[in-house]
């Protein structure tokens, strides 16, 4: 255990813990523009767009008639058929996946901006006459765009039809952040209203305006009629998680403890993409179970003006304590016929573990270094997880991405609803075969001397921890997370407001002791049985509380179902109990114990190491 450990918690002996979900808000991390790896772009296939294009610009040899207006400073757009140029970020800018890459237009702020200094350009079509096209129309365009500042960029799509004097114009891309982005993203705009003006002298507009961002990327710009009849399912979401109204309460998690199951309040957010107003228009989320259950939730009956975007809540779930793989089925149906039925579908899932907590999406993405600022200084990364029952925290699991070197030492870490540190695991040195490439799905469990009580109605936040050194460390991360969930810790930062939130989310996962179940109620056992140590390399501790005098039998079985061990304790009285497992002749891996009361069984994870 190490000074900070032994300073923070005789702090911690003068704070309390918060009695509810809410957590200390913490600023976002100031990261460097070249900081970091970032999540690798989301490459989608190109979609043939339908219908009649009316006009169409696939800038295949060059801007072809358009005109580049210069605003503020000296970037502008310009035409390329290879992408952003070179930099020195460990973050670059990805070409736009194209479906004509024979050309695009760019403008490479990455590459040719200037720190600190603000740019202004803007992309201007040449007069298109669009008189004999029907009222309704919308551009569409492929677009790749990521931001590194909001709001410190802006990116606008707007329409003239008095050559450029006025513009009717709408700001998108609006706090999309900089990981994950679809590549090539296909966007739309309605343009009805502004094109009716004048629609024999249309001009289109596509204006960036920004202090040293990443640029953007635009190709296939097309005008085509609007559906009258297009609902769209935008995004689903699984919880309705607001941190500003109820704090870390209904976090999205990736893994569920069964001890941890709680209500999920899911939602779709729906848009009515066409010309008309439509009508009835409903969400239906089917939840295919473990087992091959399906339970069907739905939402809406509602009337969508054009344009109109609404967030429409299904029918509360609650999953049963089935251990397994939760798949969802999204789709928005409405009275109308739907012209483009395509967007009008998503896939979802989630899981439910005996013992995994998690938010990641369990294969490596990215990675997340020390910042420049803190080079050889301890650091950690981690998550925050909130309580709807009792439960005991007996380990940390981290992912380690291969830019880490073996050898370093990690640890992990537990704090509470305060950010106040509450324990730490045993240190774990790192080996070589515990790295991760990118795709990787390898976790190292780290173990507490002993299990960590905690308790309902709590936020904890669980770190893994880099005690500093000249070693290069990446934690690995998969997926995104919401502002305020995953934590960068920095405890030597000099300017004191050291725990700061990131949006991609590290692979660190908490790991708690097996679950009573659903047999609790029948009145054997005081408290969840326990294995300990867990992971075990010669021999766990099976301890458990009877509250009656029952015949006992304990298994262990290896994951293809094997017995490995069994043994009958015959009919033991009420109280403290404890059976000893030798596992020192069993092979590294995932093991399931079982702990048989006159037939009613409890079952828990063991690993074994090696």
């Amino acid at each position: 255990m190490n000074r900070t450990l032994l300073a923070l918690i005789a702090m911690a002996a003068a704070h309390g813990f918060l009695n509810a979900q809410h957590v200390r808000r913490v600023p976002a991390l100031p990261e460097q523009k070249h900081d970091g790896p970032s999540i690798a772009p989301t490459v989608r296939p190109t979609v043939n767009p339908k219908g009649t294009a009316f006009f169409n610009e696939p800038f295949d040899n060059d801007l072809n008639g358009w005109t580049v207006v210069s605003g503020i400073g000296t970037l502008d757009w310009a035409w390329t058929n290879s992408g952003p140029g070179p930099t020195a970020s460990t973050y670059p800018v990805p070409p736009l996946n194209t479906s004509t890459p024979s050309g695009w237009a760019i403008i490479d702020d990455d590459y040719l901006g200037t720190p600190g200094q603000q740019a202004e350009s803007s992309l201007v079509s040449p007069v298109i006459d669009l008189s004999a096209a029907p009222a309704n129309l919308k551009v569409e365009f492929d677009q790749y765009f990521q931001e590194f500042s909001d709001p410190d960029v802006e990116t606008w799509v707007g329409v003239s039809t008095d050559g450029g004097t006025s513009w009717d114009e709408v700001l998108i891309n609006e706090g999309v952040g900089r990981d994950g982005r679809p590549n090539p993203e296909q966007m739309d705009v309605d343009i009805s209203a502004w094109v009716a003006a004048n629609p024999s002298n249309v001009q289109l507009r596509f204006r960036y305006l920004a202090t040293w961002d990443y640029g953007w990327q635009l190709d296939n710009i097309a005008i085509r009629e609007l559906p009258n009849n297009d609902m769209a399912l935008v995004s689903f979401a699984k919880t309705d998680f607001d941190f500003d109204l109820t704090g870390v309460a209904n976090m999205d998690y990736s893994i569920y403890p069964l001890s941890q199951i709680r209500p999920m309040q899911m939602s779709g957010l729906l848009k009515n993409k066409g010309y008309l107003a439509q009508t009835g228009v409903s969400i239906t989320t089917t939840v295919s179970e473990p087992g091959g259950a399906n339970e069907v939730l739905n939402g809406g009956g509602l009337t969508f003006a054009p344009g109109e975007t609404v967030s429409v809540p299904v029918t509360g779930y609650t999953p049963p304590s089935t251990v397994g793989s939760y798949s969802l089925d999204n789709v928005v149906t409405q009275n109308e016929t739907d012209e483009v039925p395509s967007n009008n579908t998503s896939t979802d899932q989630f899981e439910v573990s005996t013992t995994t907590w998690a938010h990641d999406d369990g294969a490596v993405q990215s990675f997340i270094l020390q910042g420049p600022d803190f080079a050889g200084e301890q650091f950690g990364v981690g998550n925050r997880f909130d309580l709807v029952a009792d439960a005991q925290l007996v380990g940390v699991q981290v992912a380690i991405h291969d830019t880490t070197e073996a050898g370093t030492l990690i640890a992990g870490e537990i704090y509470d609803a305060d950010d106040i540190l509450l324990d730490q695991t045993t240190d774990h040195e790192i080996l070589s075969s515990e790295l991760n490439s990118v795709g990787g799905s390898t976790f190292i469990t780290l173990t507490f001397d002993a299990p960590v009580d905690l308790f309902a109605g709590n936020a904890y936040l669980v770190m893994a921890h880099y005690f500093g050194g000249p070693e290069v460390v990446g934690f690995a991360t998969s997926g995104t997370s919401a502002a305020q969930v995953s934590i960068v810790h920095y405890p030597d930062d000099p300017q004191g407001n050291f725990f700061y939130y990131v949006t991609r989310t590290p692979m660190v996962r908490a790991i708690l002791a097996g679950p009573i179940g659903i047999d609790e109620a029948n009145g054997l056992l005081a408290r969840a049985p326990l294995a300990w140590p867990n992971p075990a390399t010669e021999q766990t501790r099976l301890s458990f509380e009877l509250l009656q005098a029952v015949p006992v039998r304990v298994e262990l079985y290896a994951v293809t179902g094997e017995l490995v061990h069994a043994a009958d304790l015959g009919h033991l009285s009420a109280g403290e109990q404890q059976h000893m497992i030798d596992v020192s002749d069993l092979s590294q891996g995932l093991y399931t114990w079982t702990l048989d009361l006159d037939g009613r069984r409890f079952n828990g994870r063991l690993a074994v190491q090696r």
